[in-house]
């Protein structure tokens, strides 16, 4: 039985480990790189800046535009920035018509701490991730990172 007690006590130390804190972000940084076939090299790359306000920036490339959108979550405490690549479309004021949306994640966030950057090659905290437009074979890579 003295076993048993020793076995549970080594458990929940190690299940029981303090959790680190991390700043939370003052900027965040979202990088997106295009090119209009994979065949060919980059031909351009833009970041968008995001500070502790809600806002929403996007870049438009010729055949794709990325976008980003941070929420603080002080009204609704859903801290959080979603990342969407959609067609470049028609102009929705003009014609009624809404771009076709190709990717899109949402990435949920503590309200007093993070994200931080964790994948290699300087992919911040979202990994880099790619988009492609259906009918051109267009590439878009983008990844965003704590500044």
């Amino acid at each position: 039985m003295h076993q048993y007690f020793i076995f549970l006590i080594v458990l929940l130390s190690a299940c029981g480990g303090t959790e680190t804190a991390v700043p939370k972000a003052e900027t965040i940084s979202c990088t997106a790189a295009y090119r209009a076939s994979v065949e060919q090299g980059i031909e351009r790359e833009e970041t968008i800046l995001l500070g502790n306000t809600d806002s929403e920036q996007s870049i438009a490339f010729t055949d794709m535009v990325f976008h980003a959108a941070y929420r603080t979550g002080e009204t609704d405490n859903e801290r959080n920035i979603r990342v969407w690549v959609t067609d470049v479309g028609e102009e929705p004021a003009l014609s009624g018509a809404e771009a076709a949306v190709y990717h899109t994640t949402l990435y949920q966030l503590p309200l007093n701490s993070g994200p931080q950057n964790q994948f290699v090659g300087g992919h911040g905290f979202t990994g880099l991730t790619y988009s492609y437009q259906p009918d051109s074979g267009a590439e878009l890579q983008f990844w965003c990172d704590v500044e």
